[in-house]
């Protein structure tokens, strides 16, 4: 197998341990009561100590007055909040709060509960190159940051 057909193995073999969702506690994600542009909003929000609302509808792809939009209606749920920056109070800052940080720590670790059984069903070895496995992708992730 080239390197090519050995990450898309990879990758298919990510997606069939995803369709074991089950396992997994998708309650936060059925919960959830917001439109996918709120979300997307959040998500580049939580990833931020404070975003520009010019930044935000950039990254989000639309005008400025549609992310203001969003971003009110995640103030009226108290998951993020306005701020004006320190360099230029003519500049509005946008941060998440610690109701919005928990949801998305809620979210993104949901899959944690299928992880934790998949683990405790694996012996001392595979259970060694699993942790290997993720250091090496910890490793990367860290190295395409940069």
């Amino acid at each position: 197998m080239d390197r090519g057909e050995e990450i898309q193995h990879i990758l298919n073999l990510q997606d069939e341990l995803i369709r074991h969702r089950a396992m997994w506690d998708v309650e936060p994600w059925l919960s959830l009561d917001m439109s996918t542009p709120q979300f997307k909003a959040l998500i580049l929000i939580y990833e931020e100590e404070g975003v520009r609302m010019r930044e935000l509808a950039r990254r989000l792809g639309g005008s400025f007055s549609n992310a203001t939009v969003l971003v009110d209606r995640l103030v009226d749920r108290g998951l993020v909040e306005r701020m004006a920056d320190s360099q230029d109070r003519r500049v509005v800052l946008v941060r998440v709060t610690k109701n919005g940080q928990h949801l998305v720590e809620d979210l993104v670790t949901s899959w944690r509960s299928l992880s934790s059984s998949l683990l405790q069903a694996l012996d001392s070895e595979d259970l060694t190159k699993v942790g290997e496995a993720l250091r090496l992708l910890v490793k990367a992730a860290q190295s395409n940051s940069q």
